[in-house]
């Protein structure tokens, strides 16, 4: 199937209507003083929970109103909490299972060319794909980091990799993009018509071989931020390596890729969005309140609030941004620098977003982790779709090949 994107904003979403407001009519644009109180639930985030409780005072001061944050736990009901608050912070993944659950408004169309927020300075692979689920608009980005390659400048080096399952699987997924994901768009981790996983195909097994080859104990790793850890020595960041070729998985072919065209972004591996409840009572100040936390005004404290988030917004591509605990503002601008260009970059691959994505992605981890330690990884990766497979079974196979289909925009809500 091919998976065109065409992005649908609608006033609502299919089973749920906005409640009666409290509040005054009207979207983003001007701050009407108005004494509304919004409940905003932060997902497994104290460090940004922290920033936007800095910000309180001042959308006191624009409009009367409060503002109070309360944390969730990365394993808690997302949809139970979503129910109790107005906004909700969540980790980019996320998205489709509060999305499912029809937990989310879409953004409205006046939000979204609101002058205030500036939506199209975000970059181009967060505003066209990470926030956009069934073809919606679902939420805002206030980060989304994009892995990089960290290497010590000029010297080659062994890489690194994640102690955490889930971590190995995206640093895999990152490493496995540009050789998987070909520009017809073909559904890359599962086929869509028979929902099978393309895990063992060969653009996956070669991309394993080329990572267990890679790997090793050196200075080199495939980084997120990681704020209060210090960089290598010498360390010089940049987008992860891309290939040669990439599979065409309709011919069955490798193709040959022109030098500008062999990187491929992976998204949705880290960031934190910022949706409005479809139980809010107050959604048209709670989407005033979102579009001004994400304005280009705020972004520059939010966004580099904690490990979870970076810049997103093309506007502050060479601002520095401490990814490491460093003072070194030029290695802060090729941080920026290096996250901006993996986010304009044409060929990407969304990771896992469907409902039961840390599942799915726990157990590719377990069999990346295996190879590394020498299992073939054919084989490997060969288990690990059968166990995508029974996961699809546990949670319903029609279910989840319907979500899929919504997580990568390859249709929206019927």
């Amino acid at each position: 199937m091919l998976v065109g994107l065409l992005v649908v904003v609608a006033a609502g979403c299919p089973d749920a209507p906005e409640k009666k407001e409290s509040a005054e009519k009207g979207d983003a644009g001007a701050l009407p003083r108005a004494s509304v109180t919004l409940r905003v639930a932060v997902v497994s985030d104290e460090s940004l929970g922290r920033a936007i409780d800095r910000l309180r005072g001042e959308w006191r001061e624009q409009t009367d109103g409060e503002i109070e944050t309360f944390d969730v736990a990365k394993d808690a009901d997302l949809v139970a909490a979503a129910k109790e608050a107005d906004l909700i912070v969540f980790p980019s993944r996320a998205i489709g299972e509060l999305c499912e659950a029809r937990a989310l408004l879409p953004v409205r169309p006046s939000v979204l060319k609101s002058p205030d927020l500036r939506f199209e300075d975000f970059l181009p692979l967060v505003r066209d794909h990470e926030v956009v689920y069934a073809q919606q608009v679902m939420a805002l980005p206030i980060g989304c980091p994009t892995p990089l390659l960290l290497t010590a400048e000029g010297k080659a080096s062994n890489l690194s990799l994640p102690d955490d399952d889930i971590e190995l699987a995206l640093a895999y997924l990152a490493w496995a993009a540009p050789y998987a994901e070909h520009r017809s768009r073909i559904s890359t981790l599962i086929e869509s018509d028979t929902f099978r996983p393309r895990l063992a195909a060969p653009p996956f097994v070669r991309a394993l071989e080329s990572l267990v080859a890679a790997a090793g104990d050196g200075p080199g790793t495939i980084a997120w931020p990681q704020r209060e850890s210090p960089a290598p020595a010498e360390a010089s960041p940049e987008p992860l390596g891309g290939t040669e070729s990439v599979f065409n998985p309709i011919s069955g072919e490798w193709e040959p890729l022109g030098a500008e065209a062999r990187r491929a972004t992976l998204l949705a591996s880290s960031g934190r969005l910022l949706g409005i409840s479809a139980t809010s009572r107050n959604a048209a100040t709670a989407f005033r309140y979102a579009a001004w936390l994400v304005s280009p005004e705020n972004s520059r404290l939010v966004s580099t609030a904690s490990d979870n988030v970076a810049n997103c917004r093309g506007s502050l591509a060479r601002a520095p941004d401490a990814w490491r605990a460093s003072d070194n503002r030029d290695l802060g601008r090729r941080f920026a620098e290096a996250q901006a260009a993996a986010l304009r970059t044409p060929r990407f691959l969304l990771a896992p977003r469907l409902p039961g994505s840390e599942e799915y992605l726990e157990v590719l981890g377990k069999r990346v982790r295996e190879a590394l330690d020498g299992r073939p990884p054919a084989e490997a990766l060969q288990q690990a779709a059968d166990e995508w497979e029974a996961i699809h079974h546990a949670r319903g196979w029609d279910e989840q090949q319907a979500a899929y289909a919504r997580s990568i925009n390859a249709t929206g809500f019927l």
